[in-house]
Formats: C-alpha cells, structure tokens, sequence
C-alpha cells in the first residue's frame, strides 16, 4: 500500500532556523543528501501540526494506527522545544530560539527537488543575504508517512517553499546585511574615488 500524503498546505508564521541547506544539499547519512531547514512554533500552533498527522496516518493505518501514535509507536515530527534534541550535542546549550513553550519541525526536500525560497515578490525569489536563522516567515510543506525495517514507521514533512514575511533577532550570532548602512555610490567621473572606510 502507498503511502499516505496531506497534499501541500502552508504553516503558520514560525521563526527559521539551520538555513543554509535551503540552499545547499547537506548529508542526511553520509551518503543521501537533502535540501531543508528546522522552523521553531510557538505551542499554540501545535494543534495545527497535530491535525494534520493524524489525518495522515488515519489515512494510512486507520483507527489502529491512531492508537499506536498515542502511544507513541508511530514516530510524530514535532519536536519539543526544550527536548533533546533542541540542544547542541557539543555544547549541551539550547540552540537559539528553542525553549520552552516551543516546538520545531525539520522538513526536508530530495536533491533533486530544492525549495523555492522567496520574500518580497512571488515571482523574484529571494537571495541568501535575506534569508538567515531569526527570520520570521511561512513552510509549504507536506506530511507524509513511512515506513522501513530499520527507521519502523512515523510521518515526515516534505518542505516546497518557504517565504519569508519579517525580520527577527538573528539566531546563532548572524546578522541581516543592510547594504543602505554600509555601502555608498561613487560617481565614475575617470578617477580613483578617494573614500573614507571609517564613515
């Protein structure tokens, strides 16, 4: 029997983290590489989440395989904001904007199929420099179950596109670039401009 899929829908306004594989491939295993990110929600949200993977896995193993979930035999995506893995394996600290109150998600894309990531417009999408850990914006995403011998069965989220809808307190040190603050013209009139670096 195939798997179960919600078809795609958008999430609520969450903050975006572990970015940078929006735009490049990362390693899942050493040997199968991935597009995708980790987007933080508040609680009041989850709800949302919930719905949407028990649909998914009604869909897929019926009124059994709700009771299996609730009992946590069936692998749920949401992850505890304050659990885990929310901390840094090296440092044991919590990565920034996790907590409690919060949960995150790490939906992820094939190598073949990058998310589109936009901002402003939907038909320009958007560059590297604006979109960083700390901003605020929407998943298009789908749920969808598995199962395999080795990782038994639960729901993942495939991510499509994400847009982002406002700045927010950069997470991990980054901060946004503005090149209105630290860049300025200089008029070609023929010569070697002579600038002052220090403003």
């Amino acid at each position: 029997m195939a798997q179960a899929n919600s078809g795609t829908f958008a999430t609520p306004e969450g903050q975006l983290s572990f970015c940078d594989s929006l735009f490049e491939k990362r390693s899942m295993d050493g040997v199968k590489f991935n597009y995708g990110c980790t987007l933080i929600f508040d609680d009041k949200h989850r709800p949302f989440f919930l719905d949407i993977i028990r649909r998914v896995v009604a869909q897929k193993w019926g009124d059994k395989g709700q009771r299996d979930f609730d009992k946590g035999l069936i692998k749920s995506p949401i992850l505890e904001g304050d659990g885990p893995q929310a901390h840094s394996k090296q440092s044991g600290e919590l990565w920034g904007g996790m907590g409690k109150g919060k949960f995150f998600i790490r939906p992820t894309a094939q190598e073949d199929a990058q998310p589109q990531v936009f901002y402003r417009s939907k038909h320009v999408q958007a560059s590297r420099e604006e979109i960083y850990a700390g901003c605020w914006g929407k998943g298009i995403l789908n749920a969808y179950t598995y199962e395999n011998p080795s990782g038994g069965r639960g729901v993942s989220f495939g991510i499509r596109a994400f847009q982002k809808f406002r700045d927010g307190e950069p997470l991990g040190g980054r901060q946004p670039f503005d090149p209105d603050k630290w860049i300025v013209d200089i008029e070609d009139d023929g010569k070697d401009a002579e600038v002052d670096v220090f403003g």
